[in-house]
């Protein structure tokens, strides 16, 4: 009779029988790779505002929420291992440390995709693929298998990023060189890596000066601090799910304001900047839809009106907790049954007939259900009472509409119905 595979089709039992690391290795490889995807994410969000390129955003968006998903499964992990206390988020290597002081100080997208996904990522991927050669396959089981997810998705992020910096004009050579002697110094990735003993002088004595206005490359034509004036939700329906598609395209502010409000929230628990992460990512999502409705229609999606004023306003003038109840605010007050509520925008987009509508909508009616939760846990932690919550939020809120109520003023806001008028006529 034949046997089945032994060992739950693992491996072999000379693969089983080997001896290399132990708990304790495993530990302290575990999490330094925590540390550096917390950090890797910190220094995204903290760039997120300052990038102009609308497809980079997007990426660094979903990397933000990987990274984030990454140190979560690292540090749950760690914590399976009999090795308290953890010190999770006690920094225990001064050159790591160093290493991102200085990658937090790329001055343009060039530099910064050349530090995270030319020099970082390689280097960590390397150090993930050296350990499980080396690990025991049945003893280190589930150590491997969340690893392997890690690798596919940094694995993922270097093929995209290897063709963003192409498009950029290739990696920033004499920058790449400034980290990679940055990082050797702290041993690489995996801290086995033979230490570089000179450094180059840090740009990390240097103070950091924050991009709090979003930015956006040359072909966007029209940042304003609002969507100027829309149609209402009693308009006809193919209008008021143009309003919708645009509506989702321009959400890229609430992106931008999480990304400084989860790089300026470090005292927060890793908790809170794991649902930022996911919260952050979900907006992106939403935007990129509809960048897809409009350009699967033929319409220019970058020469309509993108508002700024939801990031720059509570960037430049909120702490980040206040940041999070405007959002959040902003969040529950679509959440109803009345006009232009999540359940009846998807209700308005059946009713248009246009299938990538309705489910764009139910999709993002099922994203903001989400946000309530992450909102109420995140902001618990924040604020003493619910009442102390909804105050910073109100008072944040009545602060911004009186930004759009401003800017809405000008003429220049009546510019719905040119547009409308002039879709292709597949378009509607």
């Amino acid at each position: 009779m034949t046997a089945a595979p032994p060992l739950a089709g693992l491996c072999s039992y000379q693969e089983a029988a080997r001896t290399d690391g132990s708990v304790e290795e495993a530990v302290r490889f575990l999490r330094r790779l925590a540390r550096i995807e917390h950090q890797t994410l910190l220094v995204l969000a903290a760039h997120l505002n300052a990038v102009p390129e609308w497809e980079v955003k997007c990426a660094l968006s979903l990397h933000i929420w990987q990274d984030a998903e990454h140190c979560a499964w690292l540090r749950e992990r760690v914590a399976e291992l009999r090795k308290p206390p953890h010190y999770l988020d006690r920094p225990d290597d001064p050159a790591l440390e160093a290493f991102f002081e200085e990658l937090l100080r790329s001055r343009t997208t060039r530099e910064l995709l050349t530090g995270v996904y030319h020099v970082l990522k390689p280097s960590v991927t390397a150090a993930i693929e050296e350990h499980v050669r080396h690990a025991n396959p049945l003893a280190e089981q589930p150590t491997l298998r969340l690893l392997r997810f890690m690798l596919l998705e940094e694995r993922e992020q270097l093929d995209w990023a290897g063709n963003a910096l192409e498009a950029l004009g290739g990696a920033d050579a004499e920058w790449g060189g400034h980290l990679e002697a940055y990082l050797r110094a702290a041993g690489g990735a995996s801290r086995r890596d033979e230490r570089a003993a000179e450094l180059p002088p840090p740009r990390g004595d240097q103070p950091l000066q924050l991009v709090r206005t979003p930015r956006r490359d040359p072909r966007f034509t029209r940042l304003w601090n609002s969507r100027g004036r829309l149609p209402g939700y009693d308009a006809p329906s193919d209008e008021v799910r143009w309003r919708m598609l645009y509506v989702r395209l321009t959400e890229m502010h609430v992106p931008e304001l999480l990304a400084l409000t989860l790089y300026e929230w470090p005292g927060a628990p890793f908790e809170v900047h794991h649902d930022l992460a996911r919260h952050l990512w979900d907006e992106a999502r939403h935007a990129m839809m509809g960048e897809v409705a409009f350009e699967t229609r033929g319409v220019d999606w970058q020469s309509v009106p993108h508002e700024i004023a939801f990031a720059a306003y509570p960037n430049t003038t909120l702490e980040p907790r206040e940041r999070y109840a405007l959002l959040y605010h902003a969040e529950q007050g679509v959440m109803g049954r009345k006009p232009g509520g999540k359940p009846a925008q998807h209700a308005a987009a059946a009713a248009s007939g246009d299938a990538l509508t309705t489910l764009f909508q139910d999709y993002d009616w099922a994203d903001e259900v989400l946000h309530v939760h992450l909102g109420r846990r995140v902001l618990a932690r924040a604020f003493d009472s619910v009442a102390e919550r909804d105050d910073a939020g109100g008072r944040s809120w009545d602060e911004y509409e009186r930004i759009l109520v401003q800017d809405q003023a000008l003429d220049r806001s009546e510019w719905w119905s040119e547009f409308y008028t002039g879709l292709p006529a597949q378009s509607t």
